[in-house]
């Protein structure tokens, strides 16, 4: 089954016809004088064209559609001078618009947006993963210098002559071997925030990669469809996004 850019659903279900369950309780329905069929409520007393069934059998929103469907409360008709239009039985208007191709370029705008973000994002991403490498290599250094230092005087036991301001006045093994088990954290600790980052960036660049086909396809300018594999990708690489966003500002 293909599923259009105009319905990203997660999960594919058959729907079932309006023919296949019965009227609500308190509706029935009778034709107007060109022998179209509408509703009357009993109940309230009030007509519809609005099949009372639709809204278990039809999509929603447009966002809820699969294919070429059209949701609850819209209908496509045909006259013969005008050709094909459309009615929103909600709003009581007509257009010769399809409604689908404006939910499409909602999308499509919505889908390009999200791929600028995720690669701000993942350029986001590289940024922090430079600073902290540079500051991994200071640690490093650091870690280096007062191991050295701490194997010299453990070794003369004598008094320490450095420039750094570190440990130029710790003249205290104890302090000392403090400070290289401190230094020695650092180290690990920006060690497996790299290796934290290095993944995030990874799994950024493969939804870009995915946002990028997607937004390749909408360029086409033909009626784009997609297998349920990609729509599920799609709409994960979405959320994903959202989360990043949500998890970036707590960092900040």
């Amino acid at each position: 089954q293909l599923l259009c850019i105009n319905g990203l659903n997660s999960e594919i279900m058959p729907r079932k016809r309006n023919g296949e369950i019965p009227l609500p309780e308190g509706w029935d329905f009778g034709r107007d004088k060109d022998g179209k069929i509408y509703f009357i409520d009993h109940i309230s007393k009030k007509t519809t064209w609005i099949d009372p069934r639709d809204r278990y059998t039809k999509p929603q929103t447009f966002a809820d559609c699969i294919g070429d469907e059209l949701p609850l409360g819209w209908e496509e008709a045909f006259d013969a001078q005008i050709g094909p239009y459309y009615i929103n039985h909600v709003n009581q208007t007509t257009q010769l618009e399809d409604p689908r191709q404006e939910w499409r370029t909602i999308q499509e705008a919505m889908l390009r947006e999200y791929l600028l973000t995720a690669q701000d994002v993942l350029e986001a991403k590289k940024d922090i993963y430079h600073i902290k490498s540079q500051r991994l290599l200071l640690a490093q250094d650091e870690y280096n210098h007062l191991n050295n230092a701490l194997a010299s005087l453990t070794t003369s036991r004598t008094s320490l002559c450095s420039s750094s301001s570190s440990i130029s006045t710790k003249y205290d093994p104890d302090l000392l071997k403090s400070d290289v088990a401190l230094a020695k954290n650092r180290v690990s600790r920006l060690k497996s925030e790299l290796e934290q980052i290095r993944n995030e960036m990874t799994y950024t660049e493969r939804g870009v990669e995915t946002l990028a086909n997607v937004e390749q396809k909408l360029s086409m300018q033909e009626e784009t469809y997609y297998n349920i594999s990609e729509a599920q990708a799609i709409m994960s690489e979405l959320r994903n996004i959202q989360k990043s966003l949500s998890s970036g500002e707590k960092e900040k």
